[in-house]
């Protein structure tokens, strides 16, 4: 039976502008073979990933898919868990040079083009797309930052209604009852993003939690609470031996979103209105009910118009990153006709050898 997909997304288009666990990838396992692809935009970089990558993932490799926030349908890279090797893009916004070439993974030059002398015709083209998709990226950061701040006052209208101690207490509860401990070291913590705010708008992996976990905690929260509940889950679970997945938020990504324990077959999923659960879940816990919306007058109203501004800034950033991205496709197109595919396939096959040894 073939696997399903786990995928994550490494960069994210936040209210701070990109931010990037790429490093966090390759910090995590220290001894882990990162092959650091390098070239240009529609350069062939996502089909060498696949290439390279999923003869072993069909042989059962364990993988880690991981998207561009910015094309959810192209690839940043491809984790194999089972070989400790990852192959990465690691060109702008996410440049990144390999500590240890040769020994530890290293360099992946892409091949150069079949015709420059036409692309050199091309540059005032290339150069004008480049710069109207900037703008659009700085108009999206722009509307994120904006929606984030109209949440960043959900919480603080909510705040002196919440009772933290309360949720704080519950995740007592859930760690003593569902995570066993351990006898060895500590747990690894994987950063990653499991949502995105993409073109598509705000989007989630739902696979991810499929393939790895058959029980869910279903968090409902509407105010920005969540975190106080999965923090202590996150520390609970290393602290007692398990390897754990912690899913930051991609619009404030200093706010946990899910934490994931495959071991365990566990998770803990934070759903809102905008973006329901992917599933019926093993138990629900209702992080809204925290809050006494009702102790102050016209609380609720004012809450309800802040979560609307917000999911409307929300709306015109992704409208914004989709008009960005069309004009990326554009450049794409511009090169597509001088790759020069027999080097690129070449190149793939190479990088399979060294993954495969």
């Amino acid at each position: 039976m073939p696997q399903k997909e786990c995928a994550f997304f490494l960069g994210a288009n936040s209210r701070h502008g990109f931010a990037s666990l790429f490093e966090d990838l390759c910090a995590e396992q220290p001894a882990r073979d990162v092959y650091m692809i390098k070239g240009g935009p529609g350069c062939g970089k996502s089909s060498l990933m696949r290439n390279a990558c999923e003869p072993l993932i069909r042989a059962g490799e364990p993988a880690e898919y991981i998207y561009c926030s910015s094309d959810p349908g192209s690839l940043d890279g491809i984790v194999l868990r089972g070989r400790n090797a990852a192959v990465l893009d690691a060109t702008p916004p996410h440049a990144m040079e390999p500590d240890f070439p040769g020994a530890r993974g290293g360099y992946v030059p892409m091949p150069g083009f079949a015709d420059c002398a036409a692309l050199r015709e091309k540059y005032p083209a290339l150069q004008s797309l480049a710069e109207r998709s900037r703008a659009h990226y700085a108009q999206a950061r722009r509307l994120t930052c904006a929606a984030a701040q109209a949440r960043d006052a959900v919480c603080a209208c909510a705040a002196p209604v919440f009772d933290a101690a309360r949720l704080a207490r519950r995740a007592k509860g859930i760690i003593a009852r569902e995570i066993p401990r351990g006898s060895g070291a500590p747990g690894i913590v994987r950063k990653r993003f499991l949502d995105g705010m993409t073109p598509r708008g705000l989007m989630r992996f739902d696979c991810t939690i499929d393939a790895l976990c058959s029980r869910v905690y279903e968090l409902s929260d509407s105010l920005g609470f969540s975190h106080v509940l999965l923090q202590p889950l996150l520390e609970g679970a290393v602290q007692r031996g398990c390897d754990v997945y912690a899913c930051l938020s991609p619009v404030d990504p200093q706010k946990l979103c899910h934490v994931l324990i495959p071991e365990l077959s566990l998770g803990f999923v934070t759903v809102h209105p905008a973006q329901p659960g992917p599933r019926t879940p093993y138990r629900r816990i209702r992080v809204d009910a925290c809050a006494d919306l009702g102790a102050q007058p016209g609380l609720r109203g004012k809450i309800r118009l802040l979560s609307r501004m917000s999911r409307s800034l929300l709306d015109d950033a992704a409208a914004e990153l989709r008009s960005a991205h069309a004009l990326h496709d554009e450049i794409e197109a511009l090169y597509l006709p001088h790759l020069d595919f027999a080097a690129l396939e070449n190149t793939a096959r190479s990088l399979h050898d060294a993954l495969a040894h």
